[in-house]
């Protein structure tokens, strides 16, 4: 899970750098002084293997350094496994976020669609498939549950590439500090806090609506339906249940000023639930409605 977190953290800051350059009145295949093509390119590159790199000293330099560990696998039960789902959920994110992002880099590039549909599908697919075998000579093992979430992602994203209704449907994430136990050891950390995500399932009412009652619904604002889990944070293990929540969802897309470049960095933060008016629930526990609800 510290991979999600890890890659919105890197994700963003590249959109945010690419986006904060002006936009000219007509398209250029420069930019910076440098071709489109290349920075996409070799930018791409340099952070696929940074981010290999980071991973490498978090979470497995130990293991591969300081101890030996045979090639295992394991299967922990999907949504009934300690963090109750939470985990795949975030698989799931992490490669559809990276192949929507690798997407819109190469449309920016002027890379045709063909190429670009192809390298949005190598780019989180390698990276899944280098984490998932790392894991396996370490303790942490080789998943192939997590492989399957992580490939889930990337098809919803290539099918909404190719069928672009199903860009009316977004998957967003959602994160606030649970505030239960566990922040005194030392694998805490937001991506680890898992009662504290939400992932949804954002549906953009205005542009599914017929067009007469299209003028009932502002564009900027969304339904939502979302996922998560409680007590499955570290230093709990006790009662823990699904949670399951309905709230309004902003579409930033709408929100977000238009440009070339800003397109990178629209779509990226429209992947993001912010605090919106909702209810939530668990079994056997009465509904909570919340002005601003985020996990």
């Amino acid at each position: 899970m510290k991979k999600i977190i890890f890659s919105i953290f890197v994700l963003l800051w590249c959109s945010t750098e690419t986006a904060s350059a002006t936009d000219e009145a007509k398209r250029d295949s420069m930019f910076w002084g440098l071709h489109r093509k290349d920075v996409a390119t070799y930018g791409t590159i340099a952070w696929s293997a940074g981010a290999v790199f980071m991973e490498f000293q978090w979470w497995w330099r130990d293991d591969y350094i300081y101890k030996q560990h045979s090639f295992t696998l394991k299967d922990d039960g999907y949504f009934y496994n300690y963090s109750y789902g939470v985990d795949k959920l975030g698989h799931l994110y992490a490669s559809y976020l990276i192949f929507h992002l690798t997407y819109d880099f190469m449309k920016w590039a002027d890379i045709d669609d063909n190429t670009a549909l192809w390298a949005a599908v190598a780019v989180p697919a390698s990276h899944a498939l280098a984490i998932e075998f790392a894991d396996g000579f370490s303790k942490y093992a080789f998943s192939f549950s997590d492989l399957s979430f992580n490939s889930a992602g990337i098809l919803y994203g290539a099918l909404q590439v190719k069928y672009p209704y199903l860009r009316n449907f977004n998957y967003k994430w959602s994160y606030f500090p649970s505030g239960s136990g566990g922040k005194n050891d030392p694998d805490w950390g937001p991506a680890s806090d898992y009662s504290g995500h939400i992932y949804w399932l954002a549906i953009d009412v205005h542009n599914i609506l017929p067009e007469p009652a299209k003028q009932y619904w502002p564009k900027y604002l969304n339904l939502a339906v979302g996922m998560g889990a409680k007590n499955v944070s570290f230093g709990e293990g006790v009662d823990k249940k699904h949670k399951f929540a309905i709230a309004l969802d902003w579409n930033t897309e709408a929100i977000l000023p238009d440009g070339d470049t800003w397109t990178i960095f629209k779509n990226l933060i429209n992947k993001i639930h912010f605090p919106a008016p909702g209810v939530k629930y668990s079994p056997g526990e009465k509904a909570v409605v919340k002005g601003l609800l985020l996990n």
